[in-house]
C-alpha cells in the first residue's frame, strides 16, 4: 500500500508542475486531517499473535480520493502500519501484534501517512499527521497468599507472578502489594510493601481469626491482581 501510494503521489506531483502555479495555490486550500486514532487494550496470557482493530475520525474538504498509513510503535520502533481508504476501511482497520516479538507495554498510534486529491488530480494532499493514540498490551499477572499462625502474630506471605511472552510462561513479579483485611462487608489496606523476587512479607498482630487477602494495581506493561481470601 505505501508503494503504491508513492507512485500516486509521484504521478499528482507531476501533474502539478505541468498544470501551472495556478494549480499549486489551489492545492493549499485541500484538507485531510486525522483527528482521533484508538484501539483497545488488551491482555495476554500466551504467545500468540492476535489483531487489534485500530480506529480512525478524520475531517476532510475539497477531496473525494484518499489514503492514510499509520504507523504502529512501541519503544520508538515500527510494529506494523494500519491503512485507512475512500475506498476500502474508511473508519477500522486491523493491525497484528505478535507480544513475544514486540513486547508488553505502551504502542503508539500515528504519526500517519496522509495523501488525498479531488476527482481531476488538480488538487491533492500529501502530508504527515501528528495526531496520535494509544493502547497497551499487558501481561497477565497472578497472585496468591499464605498465612500462618504463631500466637497472636499473623505472617502474611504475598507470590505475585506475570505472563511475559517473551519468556513464554509466567515469570516472578515484583509490585507493591497491598495486604488487607476484611473489615465489615469492606476490605482495609493495612500495609504496601515492595515485593522481592516475586514475593512479599507482612506480620499483623490479631488475637481472633480474620480474613486477609493482597492485592496490587496494574501498570503499562502488567495487570493488577487480587488474591484468593485466606482466615487465619
Amino acid at each position: 500500500m505505501k508503494f503504491l501510494k508513492r507512485a500516486l503521489v509521484a504521478s499528482v506531483a507531476a501533474l502539478a508542475l505541468a498544470v501551472g502555479p495556478a494549480v499549486s495555490a489551489e492545492a493549499a486550500s485541500e484538507k485531510f486531517d486525522v483527528t482521533k486514532l484508538s484501539a483497545k487494550s488488551m491482555v495476554v496470557a500466551n504467545s500468540n499473535c492476535r489483531n487489534v482493530d485500530v480506529t480512525m475520525a478524520h475531517k476532510k474538504s475539497g477531496v473525494s480520493e484518499w489514503l492514510v498509513d499509520v504507523d504502529v510503535t512501541r519503544s520508538g520502533g515500527i510494529v506494523d502500519y494500519v491503512s485507512f481508504s475512500h475506498d476500502g476501511n474508511t473508519k477500522r482497520a486491523r493491525s497484528m501484534v505478535c507480544p513475544d516479538w514486540s513486547g508488553l507495554g505502551k504502542y503508539t498510534l500515528g504519526p500517519s501517512d496522509v495523501w488525498a486529491n479531488n476527482s481531476s488530480f488538480s488538487k491533492y494532499v500529501d502530508r504527515t499527521d501528528y495526531t496520535k493514540g494509544y493502547f497497551y498490551v499487558r501481561g497477565k499477572a497472578y497472585a496468591s497468599l499464605s498465612s500462618k499462625r504463631s500466637g497472636s502474630t499473623v505472617t502474611l506471605t504475598s507470590s505475585s507472578k506475570v505472563y511475559h511472552p517473551e519468556r513464554y510462561g509466567k515469570i516472578k513479579y515484583s509490585p507493591k502489594v497491598k495486604f488487607q483485611v476484611k473489615s465489615g462487608s469492606k476490605w482495609k489496606t493495612l500495609k504496601t510493601v515492595s515485593a522481592k523476587k516475586g514475593k512479599a512479607t507482612y506480620k499483623v498482630k490479631s488475637k481472633s481469626k480474620k480474613y486477609y487477602r493482597v492485592t496490587f494495581s496494574q501498570v503499562s506493561w502488567a495487570t493488577g491482581a487480587t488474591s484468593k481470601s485466606v482466615k487465619r
